[in-house]
């Protein structure tokens, strides 16, 4: 673990500012202060240009500042490896997981972690992208889709199903699925697509009373960046859209959005639970993963039982 000189200017570059940084380590703001310039006095160094404004690093402060981050990273991971030995998960864990993820999966899991193990302090960090769990000290990572090459373990956890949704609005003229007219009607309604998709979106759907696929094309009217957009815009009744089950299980089942047709679904999508340490996880990450595979088992119960799951029969 750093000392106290190094720690303050750890936590004075993590905060931006040494006002913030005393708040944080919870001693006076001068005592922050002259922490870091008696540390200056000991390397014999200026490690930050301070003015009434902002502190910037110096090239040495900026060196400083990655070589006392991986001392900590280091001590948090030594701490996390020891925590194995221990009784009961407990300390600090850092999750991350797409926005997408937060409420129907992750929050679900970490309320029966914390539960039932009160001294485990997990941070839930919300991000699309998949960061760097080494470089960012991640401990776990909901990861959805294929993964790459890499030295990390991984436990698949569940997966995900897309539903062509609607709004309960858009189907007052919607003819029965049986009728051959249904698939030209879904056909012109609006499409709400991720900004990620290509310009046109296609989709393959069996012909009624048929073997052969009909291809459905698309041409967006609207565009969001994340699935939580996307699924506000088709509870409105702006399009429809292509949406992870889980992400709108509540939706489908509170009658928010209804489910158009089943058969439009791709393969699934597997999701796994991700963590960088090479042998033995810590109690609190293996806990942690058990916790997400069963919040996963129980939302997927209820969107097979639930209702709100198809259109227009």
């Amino acid at each position: 673990m750093l000392s106290p000189l190094p720690l303050s200017f750890v936590t004075i570059v993590e905060t931006g500012s040494i006002t913030r940084a005393a708040e944080r380590l919870s001693i006076a703001k001068s005592a922050v202060s002259q922490n870091l310039k008696r540390l200056e006095e000991e390397l014999g160094v200026q490690l930050a240009r301070r003015t009434t404004r902002r502190l910037t690093l110096t090239p040495a402060g900026e060196r400083y500042y990655d070589r006392c981050r991986d001392i900590l990273a280091l001590s948090k991971q030594a701490a996390m490896e020891m925590e194995t030995f221990g009784a009961d998960p407990s300390g600090p864990m850092t999750i991350t997981a797409p926005h997408a993820l937060v409420a129907p999966l992750v929050a679900p899991a970490m309320a029966s972690l914390t539960r039932q193990y009160p001294d485990l302090r997990p941070t839930l960090i919300a991000d699309d992208k998949r960061l760097d769990l080494v470089a960012d000290q991640i401990d776990l990572s909901v990861s959805v889709g294929k993964l790459g090459d890499s030295t990390l373990r991984a436990r698949r956890i569940g997966e995900l199903r897309d539903v062509l949704c609607a709004a309960p609005s858009l189907l007052a003229n919607a003819p029965l699925r049986c009728n051959p007219a249904f698939t030209g009607w879904l056909q012109s309604l609006p499409y709400i697509a991720h900004k990620r998709e290509p310009v046109v979106i296609e989709h393959k759907i069996p012909a009624h009373a048929s073997s052969k696929e009909v291809r459905l094309s698309f041409d967006p009217v609207l565009r969001g960046n994340t699935i939580e957009a996307i699924a506000a815009l088709t509870r409105e009744g702006l399009g429809i859209s292509l949406l992870p089950d889980i992400s709108v299980s509540d939706d489908l089942a509170l009658g928010r959005l209804v489910c158009l047709c089943d058969e439009i679904l791709p393969d699934p999508t597997p999701v796994y639970a991700v963590h960088p340490y090479d042998t033995i996880a810590p109690k609190s990450v293996a806990a942690a993963i058990e916790a997400l595979r069963s919040a996963f088992a129980t939302v997927k119960r209820e969107i097979i039982d639930g209702p709100g799951r198809t259109g227009p029969e």
